[in-house]
């Protein structure tokens, strides 16, 4: 079992969704928010039990929204007006509140835990409310005021192939086990049926022939061929020689004889490595 706790949130993004229908999931590209110190969620959760024949029988569970609240700095006001349906005059700097208009949008962010896994997280479907303020005077304290955001997470409509067809709520990533680029995931938003499986890490690495002779008068080349561990496992594989002075090796394992001795090519690939002994003649 391995023991961790989760530690550190960044990177606050949210994208408005622009369709969520039961034909499609699109959204909007993904903008900051603001910084974020905090964020915590509180799922609505009911369980009952029910009797037959004088026996606790069957629990009934349902599950509700998910309530999230996210300790920010200051959010700028056209970032404010877009989250909660009011209107923002860039033009004027000028914050406009009045009746919201109704808006849904995703939000992403990144934890890690205290053994050092990134994970990375989108929640599908939010509401934000309008945050509450609290300006005073100032004095000779270091006291400022961020803001807290209170948002509703709810289920898609849409319904997503790689879970079994079924809404989701949110998307979360373990970069431990698929490795997926901090890019690629919050450069647009990320659902179940975007996320591809993750590639087969490689555990080991063999090289074929493991030895070899190359004569200057005669076969002055050999073509090393290189596989990879488990089946199925991808990954850049680079040779190298441990003297160039008597056998060059290319990028692609082909082995050149330079002048008479003895050399060790080396194909490497993620930490594993295998070895082709090669010998020049005269």
């Amino acid at each position: 079992m391995n023991i961790y706790e989760y530690r550190g949130v960044s990177g606050f993004v949210a994208a408005e969704i622009l369709e969520d229908s039961t034909e499609n999931y699109t959204t909007d590209t993904p903008f900051e928010i603001a910084g974020i110190s905090q964020i915590q969620k509180e799922t609505a959760s009911q369980e009952a039990t029910h009797y037959y024949d004088n026996i606790a029988a069957i629990v009934i569970s349902s599950t509700g929204a998910d309530t999230i609240t996210a300790d920010v700095s200051g959010v700028p006001y056209d970032v404010l007006a877009k989250i909660t349906g009011q209107t923002y005059d860039a033009a004027k700097g000028m914050y406009v509140e009045h009746e919201r208009r109704s808006k849904y949008f995703a939000i992403g962010y990144k934890t890690k835990t205290t053994d050092n896994r990134e994970i990375y997280v989108w929640r599908q479907k939010v509401k934000f409310a309008v945050p509450s303020e609290t300006n005073k005077t100032e004095d000779d304290s270091t006291d400022a005021n961020g803001q807290s955001l209170q948002i509703t997470c709810v289920s898609t409509i849409h319904k997503f192939a790689a879970i079994g067809n079924i809404p989701a709520k949110s998307t979360i990533v373990d970069t431990s086990v698929n490795p997926i680029s901090e890019t690629d995931f919050f450069g647009t938003v990320q659902t179940p049926d975007t996320i591809n499986d993750a590639p087969i890490v490689v555990t080991g690495i063999a090289v074929a022939p493991t030895t070899a002779t190359l004569s200057l008068s005669g076969t002055t080349t050999q073509q090393l061929t290189a596989t990879l561990a488990p089946s199925g496992a991808t990954g850049t594989i680079t040779y190298t020689s441990s003297d160039d002075t008597v056998a060059s090796v290319s990028s692609a394992g082909l082995v050149t004889a330079v002048a008479a001795g003895s050399a060790t090519i080396t194909a490497s690939c993620n930490g594993k490595t295998a070895t082709c002994a090669v010998t020049v003649e005269a």
